[in-house]
Formats: structure tokens, sequence, C-alpha cells
């Protein structure tokens, strides 16, 4: 339920037990005739989510299910944009029966899983993405982003949509773009990641044209806040948006070894409207390194949707 439901429905209830009259009883009728719900929406690359106990690249137990289901609860987002899930199984492990899971419909591609780069006697598994919806807010299902994967057999992952339904619907999009070409354009990665730029670019400038509020959430794998960058600069060229990173310039928090975002949550023009000033927060970790529940912290906005 959206919170702001949650604060109307808590005052319904004192209408009706207590029959509150006065300036309580005005704020109340305000509450629940406001055209505007805020949600909290939150991206998470949870590091190779699978289905079961010891598989993947990040074997699990079910004490670390429990990890990350108390993170998911810690943070208290309506709308999840997630990265790195093995399927929709993974997902019901960490979030109840209140959710409905969309996880990106690749097939599994026809190849051997290679070993996990710091632990060879684990195989890597399927990582896609994901967007994960609180029950009881309207939207709908949109078909995935399939052009991303640019190399055309399923090894690249397309983004996730979604649509949020209303009187100003908002398309939404899960990320987990090409690694390995963080800054500049002259690594091996590089020439993907900026073919991916194009799809994601005309993409956004389609929706932006027709007058959408799009928001594009996830792991971007770029530091598109670094002075210069070519990326973010194509990307965020104006035409016919502009583009926004929630909570620009506040720097990450999340491991001391890394002084820039690659996660990002993103807001054309349009949508740009109804992110609550101040409200983007990191979400960073309690435990020690090697007991933390991903190599990512997650990142949530509020935002107005009416």
């Amino acid at each position: 339920m959206p919170r702001k439901n949650k604060s109307a429905l808590v005052a319904l209830l004192c209408v009706l037990v207590s029959g509150c009259v006065g300036p309580a009883a005005d704020q109340i009728a305000a509450s629940l005739s406001s055209p505007n719900d805020t949600i909290r929406l939150a991206a998470w690359n949870v590091e190779h989510l699978a289905d079961d106990n010891g598989e993947g690249c990040r074997a699990r137990t079910d004490d670390d299910y429990a990890l990350i289901r108390a993170y998911i609860d810690q943070v208290d987002a309506d709308i999840w944009f997630l990265q790195e899930v093995e399927n929709e199984a993974a997902l019901e492990r960490v979030f109840d029966d209140g959710w409905a899971i969309y996880v990106d419909d690749r097939a599994i591609p026809n190849t051997n899983w290679p070993a996990c780069y710091d632990n060879p006697d684990q195989r890597l598994g399927m990582q896609k993405t994901a967007i994960v919806v609180r029950d009881g807010i309207e939207h709908r299902r949109l078909a995935d982003l399939n052009a991303l994967d640019v190399e055309g057999y399923g090894g690249l992952r397309p983004g996730v949509r979604v649509a949020l339904e209303g009187e100003h619907p908002v398309e939404l999009i899960s990320l987990h773009l090409k690694s390995g070409c963080f800054t500049g354009q002259d690594r091996d990665a590089c020439p993907i990641l900026f073919e991916q730029l194009g799809i994601l670019e005309a993409w956004i400038d389609e929706q932006s044209a027709e007058g959408h509020r799009v928001i594009m959430a996830g792991d971007f794998n770029r530091r598109m806040e670094a002075p210069g960058d070519e990326f973010w600069n194509d990307m965020n060229d104006g035409n016919p948006s502009s583009l926004h990173i929630a909570g620009a310039g506040t720097g990450p928090r999340c491991n001391p070894r890394y002084g820039e975002f690659i996660d990002f949550i993103v807001f054309n023009d349009a949508a740009y409207d109804g992110y609550v000033a101040g409200s983007f927060n990191e979400t960073t970790f309690d435990e020690e390194p090697d007991r933390q529940p991903s190599d990512h912290c997650p990142i949530a906005v509020d935002f107005r949707h009416g």
C-alpha cells in the first residue's frame, strides 16, 4: 500500500472508532482526497540471487536470504528495480505474497556457465533484471526492452518495463547494462555499452516526445556523475527532455573502495516533477564486509504519483 494511503487508513480508523471531529477530521479528509500518493522507489543489484541454497557465484544459506529480506523491509519501498536475480522463484524467497514480481523473460542461453571469478568451485548462474510492485498499486507490465541485448543471443540483459496507471501514467524500466566500461571509451566492453546507450537513448526520447513520465533505475555500470562523462552527456542531450539523477552529488557510502555511484534512479523532465526533493537515500549495511548481503547497497527515493 502506498505510504500516503497507510497514513490515511490510520486516520480513517480514528474517525470510525473515535468519531474525531474538528481540525483532525479536516486533515483526514484532505489526506483521503489528495490526488497524489507518495510511493517509494528503490533500486538494488542483489548480487547473483539464486533460487536455491548454495547456487551461483554468491552461494547463500537460509540466513543469507533472511538478511536480504530484512533489508528489503528496512528500506520499505513500494516498487523495487532489481538486478542479478536468477528467476521469479529467487525473488519469492525474499518477497512475500503481497507483491507482483516481473522478471525479464529471456530464455536461458545455450551455454555452459563459466566458473565464478573469485570462487572457481562455483558456476555463474542466470542474471536477470526485475521489477517488484507492492499490491495495491495500479500498474501493468509492458514488453521488455529486448533491444538492449545488442549481441542478440540472450547474454545481455533487457530492460524490464512496467507502467504505473493513473491520471499521469509513469513508464518504469529496470536496467543492468554491460559491465567493464566504467569510464572513458577505450576498454573492450565500451563499444557494447555505447551501443546499448544508443538503444536506451532512442527509447527515452520516444517516450519523452510523447509526453510520458519516465523513470529508469538500476545498475548502469557507468560512473555517470564523473565530470564530463561521455555516456551521461550523450544520454542527457536535452532533446526532447533533460534527464535528472536522483541525489546527484551525494556520493556513495556503501564501500570505501568506490567513490562514485554506478547505480542510479533517473527521471525525465515530466517525471522529475514528482520527485520528492531530499528524499534520496542509500541504505548501508551493518555487517562486516564478508557478511554483507550484496556488493551493492540499495538506493531509494520518494515519488508523488497521481
